[in-house]
């Protein structure tokens, strides 16, 4: 969905739940007023500690509690417009434009998340330490098992050198 501005994020400092207004739902392809159990919706909310896949870093997931309903989110996406959009799944109960929900990010998820993006900042520093400036990041991947980060460098890397960049980041 998009038209709905950025949404607020309040996921920083570590804050991996918070209460939010549910703003719109989405299912399959259709803006709706609500979604019973099994449906699969894209939920916006007026604000999320969920952060949305941006920058090569995966989207969190978790769960969404109502007082009346359970809904699992499986992937949280950022669109251009900043507008964070939870794909989750109703697993009991009822979920509405309106609802107060309780946003409860996967906590240990989202700090191997954290290690990894930090491991690529750090990657990063160590081969224009080691290798010179002129080595630019090109793209990466950062999700909570492992990190890809490619970067640009006229050559591939020597074993010494690796073993280099792996002392220095450790």
């Amino acid at each position: 969905p998009s038209g709905f501005g950025e949404t607020i994020f309040t996921g920083y400092d570590f804050v991996t739940s918070g209460e939010a207004t549910v703003v719109a739902i989405a299912n399959e392809g259709s803006l709706v007023q609500s979604a019973e159990v099994g449906s699969k919706v894209m939920a916006i909310l007026d604000q999320t500690p969920f952060y949305g896949e941006s920058g090569g870093q995966v989207g969190d997931t978790g769960v969404l509690e109502t007082s009346e309903g359970f809904v699992t989110v499986g992937d949280t996406m950022k669109n251009p417009e900043g507008t964070v959009v939870h794909i989750a799944r109703v697993e009991k109960g009822l979920l509405s434009v309106g609802d107060r929900v309780r946003a409860v990010v996967d906590r240990e998820r989202r700090f191997n998340i954290m290690r990894n993006h930090t491991a690529t900042h750090l990657l990063h520093a160590a081969l224009r330490r080691l290798l010179g400036d002129h080595v630019r990041q090109a793209g990466s991947l950062v999700d909570p098992d492992r990190l890809r980060f490619d970067f640009t460098h006229p050559s591939p890397l020597t074993a010494d050198e690796l073993e280099a960049v792996q002392a220095w980041v450790n």
